[in-house]
């Protein structure tokens, strides 16, 4: 049901670019691109090694924080 959607729509997609100029389609395509780039630029991603060094981070300050709180409840201390 899906998969006839998708065709119909591409069908469509075609059938309205054959009946534009290509100056409108490379316009339209730069626009887009522009578009997504700008939204992509917003939504404040990292890399994966920014990631991943950030996470080793905070995976040493969880492991600190349990031997201060360990040494806390420590009655001997």
């Amino acid at each position: 049901m899906a998969l006839n959607k998708i065709t119909a729509a591409v069908q469509a997609a075609k059938a309205i670019k054959s009946m534009l100029p290509e100056s409108f389609y490379e316009d339209m395509k730069k626009y887009v691109e522009a578009q997504v780039q700008t939204v992509i630029g917003r939504m404040n991603l990292v890399s994966r090694e920014d990631f991943e060094r950030q996470n080793a981070e905070l995976q040493q300050l969880r492991e600190k924080i349990e031997i201060l709180e360990k040494s806390r409840m420590d009655p001997r201390q």
